[in-house]
């Protein structure tokens, strides 16, 4: 008999006791280092959801928002993206990685003086300081402030960070300001330190070609193709027949590459992108389709999808996939805008208006979207509506001029042709 009590407490030993470790819920740390591994992996959908677990059981886990901010952020969704990195630095306001991330999201979101805010901050507290005054070097040469521009990146030379493309960059703040002999040898260096750097050879070129060297401009040229086919739809035709057979040979190389089966719904979907260039729609559907199937909360396909239903009229569809893409990602302006322009398209000039609207709140430095607005509004009748949202949308961005009068024109024959 005790050999047989033994025997029956090992097999509930054996059985049970695992099934019930097994069962014991894991912590924020658990979920916290399985979505590292995943994030290294390359599988972000999978990290993204091991992230929002780790927040679930411990919100005040500064590092999980700043992981998943990060993917986020190379999944272009940066609305959330900034809504992580605001939440991190809430917890940690010293936390650099924070700082930096979100001054990318916002240079993305166009908030080009909250980015050197954020610029402005990293320097200060001394954290990735030549990293800081590059990236701020970027955000004043966008900006016009060419003198800013060379300043931070002659900086950020000083500290030893991202020399070559550093000098690059200073260099192409000097050309535009109109210092050619100063861009020339800022790229020069920039070759020297990094001769493999197609780019520093093609700003050289330019900048050669300006100044009435166009010899050297074609050697630079010849030069920067050389090492990077791809810089080859950078140049205009006729600076080089070399240049031109480089290009001819990029594309022929990508065309005959053979491409794998898909696996994952972002390989779907890049397929879907490449089907959709070559205005093959059925099979691009198809592969959007898929993605969707394999990942249904995939705002990309669905969005892409949705652009080729509007393209075909089948506004239905459209709405319905820009619909999912607002409902996966409620903070990106982007599925209220196509939903809008569906809308309109469809004859729902009250819903476009709403969307638009919507994607105003979130984006209120779009010109575009009161463009959008405005015409909405127009084919609506409502002439006073409409000019606000025409001069605001010129005010942002005046060089649209010329879209938005053929909008108006269409609109008002539109508005014509209304009961």
């Amino acid at each position: 008999m005790r050999y047989v009590s033994l025997l029956t407490l090992l097999l509930f030993l054996a059985f049970v006791v695992p099934a019930t470790q097994a069962q014991a819920p894991a912590s924020a740390k658990d979920y916290f280092a399985g979505g590292i591994i995943k994030q290294n992996n390359g599988d972000l959908d999978g990290a993204l959801v091991d992230f929002s677990r780790a927040l679930e059981i411990d919100p005040h886990l500064s590092e999980a928002y700043l992981r998943r901010a990060s993917i986020y952020s190379n999944q272009a969704r940066f609305n959330a993206a900034l809504a992580d990195y605001n939440k991190a630095l809430e917890l940690r306001p010293d936390m650099a990685e924070a700082l930096a991330g979100r001054a990318f999201a916002l240079i993305r979101r166009n908030d080009l003086d909250g980015a050197v805010a954020d610029y402005d901050r990293l320097i200060a507290l001394g954290g990735r300081v030549g990293d800081a005054y590059y990236g701020r070097g970027g955000v004043k040469l966008r900006k016009r402030d060419f003198d800013g521009a060379i300043e931070d990146f002659s900086k950020a030379i000083e500290t030893g960070a991202r020399k070559s493309v550093a000098h690059l960059s200073r260099g192409m703040a000097r050309r535009r300001k109109g210092d050619l002999v100063g861009a020339i040898e800022d790229f020069s260096m920039s070759a020297k330190l990094d001769p493999s750097f197609g780019s520093a050879y093609l700003e050289r070129a330019r900048a050669l070609e300006e100044k009435g060297e166009a010899e050297k401009a074609r050697v630079d040229y010849e030069q920067a193709v050389k090492l990077n086919p791809e810089l080859a739809r950078f140049i205009k035709k006729g600076a080089s027949r070399q240049v031109e057979q480089a290009e001819d040979a990029a594309r022929v190389g990508k065309e005959a590459t053979p491409a794998a089966q898909p696996k994952t719904a972002d390989e779907y979907c890049e397929r879907g992108n490449l089907s959709l260039k070559k205005k093959d729609f059925a099979a691009a559907i198809e592969d959007f389709s898929k993605a969707i199937e394999l990942n249904p909360r995939h705002a990309g396909a669905y969005n892409n999808r949705g652009l080729i239903y509007q393209g075909k009229n089948e506004l239905d569809k459209a709405i319905a996939d820009f619909g999912k893409v607002i409902e996966i990602e409620p903070l990106e302006e982007g599925g209220y805008n196509n939903r809008a322009n569906a809308r309109q398209q469809f004859g729902d000039l009250d819903g476009a208006v709403a969307d638009f609207s919507k994607a105003i709140e979130l984006t209120p430095h779009m010109a575009h979207l009161y463009g959008g607005r405005g015409i909405a509004l127009l084919v609506a009748g409502k002439e006073v509506e409409a000019q606000r949202d025409f001069a605001q949308c010129l005010k942002l961005n005046p060089s649209v001029k010329d879209w938005l009068e053929s909008r108006i024109e269409w609109a008002r024959k539109q508005r014509a042709a209304r009961p």
